[in-house]
């Protein structure tokens, strides 16, 4: 089967990558959460793996607090990313380090039968050996179409499929279960002094959230990774079970689970013993999210298929009318589907190969001020529907003003005004993330803002070391830690907002 191709071959990848590799670029690029959650001012600079422990003594950890940056999701809810303490952070690569041959064995055991497309560190056959250029954002993108396409390819020898995730799965993770994944569940509890390496992995990642059990940061790769050390043994024991009973063939991305069976009774006893081997970790299934299909059914996602007729990918050029016409229809479209990633996927399409905007504006001198002016408010609108674009629509932004100030000196007043408005709004909604990334921006192409405290009322935001490191153009967070985590705006004069972030790769 495909599925299993990709699964055994990316397994064979990273057995070519040496684990010195995986650790530092675990510290360095896998530290902070994905580009988008953070301006680049925060990026690590050599990080590098100690021969020594940061923490030398595992029974006697000093309580730790975890820095948070987050944004609304709705009136009750936001989306919130993690970052632990270095010191923390590089225990647990050392440990890791120290068992790697162990730790792929685990995630990609011979028996397993549910295969993860979502292993956290970019693997591929071209850069063999190496480490690919993928993180997170556009890697989800890229192995999900992967996974939904080998799916289909093994797809005709069964007639349903069963789609379903875990509830609230990063928050839920009982930090326990991590050694019980590795050394088996009585094994690990009856290791008092923490002898087994999971047990240490435990203690520190309780340690780096104020001795908390329940709960992992989201946003960094070893999260990534050691959810996936998790799962693996959970979706080890569902492949052992289900192969007793009918033939059936799955695929895991993170929480969200895609099983190939040949009736609707199959696939609801697959449900029930996944279901009860998740339970065994403290886990439960989000009946919300639960479907059955007959296939083709379920194969494919809604929203891509209603995108797919008004896509720009192959435009070398677009008028601005078709522009706003069809971010009117990606508007609907992600109306009707939320938490998708079609805004993202339309953006991405603006821009060619080059990095550069594929928009196509007036030729007349004072209808193309207008319609840039347009454009950026309707990607303003956009943003409102989906936060996590922002740094999307700074990013063309930042290519507008960089390609248009000079024929439109106007145009920094205009952004400079906008910027300031938008500031006081995230602070009234309580959006730490907005907030940071517009003050960045302003730095990055020298809007003049001076008073930025004059704008941000909100308490809590005032309070966050990210904002403070940003505010400052100091690093803030984790300080003590020695470890170079924040460079100021300034230092990236001269390149553009869209390469820093490679939202458009």
């Amino acid at each position: 089967m495909h599925i299993e191709k990709h699964f055994f071959d990316t397994k064979n990848l990273l057995k070519e990558i040496p684990a010195e590799e995986i650790s530092c670029w675990l510290l360095n690029q896998g530290y902070f959460p994905e580009r988008y959650v953070l301006p680049p001012s925060f990026q690590v600079s050599e990080f590098n793996l100690q021969e020594d422990l940061y923490n030398k003594d595992i029974s006697d950890l000093k309580r730790r607090e975890i820095q948070t940056i987050s944004y609304p999701k709705s009136f009750l809810n936001e989306r919130k990313f993690g970052t632990i303490h270095p010191w923390n952070y590089h225990d647990v690569v050392y440990y890791l380090h120290n068992n790697w041959g162990k730790i792929i064995e685990h995630l990609f055991h011979k028996e397993q039968k549910i295969y993860s497309y979502s292993f956290p560190i970019p693997v591929t056959k071209s850069k063999k050996g190496r480490i690919g250029n993928l993180r997170a954002g556009r890697m989800i993108y890229e192995w999900l179409q992967m996974a939904e396409r080998d799916l289909i390819i093994d797809g005709g020898k069964f007639q349903y499929i069963v789609r379903t995730d875990i509830a609230n799965f990063y928050s839920s993770i009982y930090t326990h279960s991590i050694a019980w994944a590795l050394h088996g569940r009585n094994e690990a509890l009856n290791d008092k002094k923490f002898s087994f390496f999971g047990n240490k992995i435990d203690r520190l990642i309780q340690y780096s959230n104020d001795a908390r059990t329940n709960g992992i940061s989201v946003g960094s790769a070893l999260s990534d990774l050691i959810s996936e050390i998790i799962l693996a043994a959970i979706d080890l024991e569902v492949s052992r079970k289900i192969k007793e009973k009918n033939p059936f063939a799955a695929v895991r991305f993170k929480d969200d689970y895609r099983i190939l069976c040949n009736s609707e009774k199959d696939g609801n006893e697959i449900l029930q013993i996944l279901s009860e081997e998740l339970s065994h970790y403290n886990l439960v299934l989000n009946e919300n999210k639960t479907s059955i299909y007959k296939l083709p059914d379920g194969l494919y996602r809604i929203h891509d298929r209603e995108y797919f007729p008004h896509s720009l990918k192959n435009e070398s050029e677009i008028d601005f009318k078709v522009f706003e016409h069809t971010l009117l229809i990606v508007l609907d479209i992600h109306r009707r589907n939320p938490g998708t990633s079609i805004i993202e996927k339309f953006l991405a399409e603006l821009f060619n190969k080059d990095k550069n905007l594929k928009i196509r504006f007036s030729d007349n001198h004072s209808r193309r001020f207008q319609e840039i002016k347009k454009m950026i408010e309707l990607l303003f609108f956009t943003k409102r529907e989906s936060q996590k674009i922002l740094c999307h629509v700074l990013s063309i932004c930042d290519w507008l003003y960089i390609e248009y100030y000079k024929m439109f000196p106007q145009l920094k007043s205009y952004l400079k005004e906008k910027i300031e408005y938008e500031i006081q709004i995230a602070s009234e909604n309580g959006s730490t993330f907005e907030v940071i990334w517009y003050i960045f921006f302003s730095r990055f192409i020298k809007l003049g803002i001076r008073d930025f405290k004059s704008l941000i009322g909100n308490k809590k935001i005032r309070e966050n070391n990210f904002y403070c490191s940003m505010l400052l153009s100091k690093q803030q967070i984790f300080k003590d830690s020695g470890i170079k985590l924040f460079t100021r705006p300034k230092e990236f004069t001269g390149k553009k907002l869209a390469s820093l972030v490679s939202v458009f790769d």
